[in-house]
């Protein structure tokens, strides 16, 4: 092996993978239950919609990073639309449980009056904002820890990072990816969000719009 080669795989070695995915907010196993399906759709919550979605580290040891270095850039982090937990799909099921009994009490509420519309929309939209932090690890333990899935805290547990967490990189890895590219069409992508926050992160939340696939 070349010597270029050898310190090539040497740096990919040590380096943090900024690689991201799509993590849902409600996941989809509440939709699988038609009183959450029924109560999601009066209020304009689909599974599919962009603000169902943060982007998500794919690798626990990048978070791990991430969660070692200042809340600053946690904070800078979340209010641009990401997560400070790795990604981990539908995989984990406590979401779900935790969600569909909420949802379903709403739905019988809402059917036999004691909720009504205006209610029902208030009471869904809280949930789901509670959840979004508790997504982006926003909801802290007693110890300041996040609050997460069993799973997720066995790999943020088993995670080894090799390097600090590097927030230019993070930006290149949303910038290279072909999910935040405008459409051929140049469709008009939609406006930025208040929140956004400020510096390197968040000028390329405002840039660049995550959408599922």
């Amino acid at each position: 092996m070349a010597l270029g080669q050898a310190m090539e795989r040497w740096r990919l070695a040590v380096e943090l993978n900024y690689d991201f995915e799509l993590q849902s907010i409600f996941p989809k196993a509440v939709w699988l239950v038609p009183e959450c399906k029924d109560l999601l759709a009066d209020v304009g919550i689909a599974h599919n919609m962009k603000g169902n979605y943060v982007a998500a580290f794919v690798d626990p040891a990048t978070s791990v990073a991430l969660w070692r270095g200042p809340a600053e850039l946690r904070s800078t982090l979340i209010k641009s639309g990401w997560s400070t937990l790795p990604y981990e799909g539908e995989a984990a099921p406590d979401k779900a449980q935790f969600l569909i009994p909420q949802l379903m009490d709403m739905h019988a509420k809402h059917k036999s009056g004691a909720y009504d519309a205006q209610a029902v929309k208030y009471a869904v939209w809280d949930i789901y904002r509670f959840t979004n932090q508790l997504t982006v690890g926003e909801i802290l333990g007693a110890e300041g820890h996040p609050t997460c899935s069993p799973l997720t805290q066995q790999r943020m547990k088993d995670a080894r990072p090799t390097a600090g967490f590097d927030a230019s990189k993070a930006v290149m890895a949303m910038a290279s990816d072909k999910r935040n590219h405008p459409p051929a069409d140049n469709a008009a992508q939609p406006a930025p969000s208040a929140s956004a926050g400020s510096g390197l992160l968040g000028r390329a939340a405002r840039v660049f719009g995550r959408r599922p696939i």
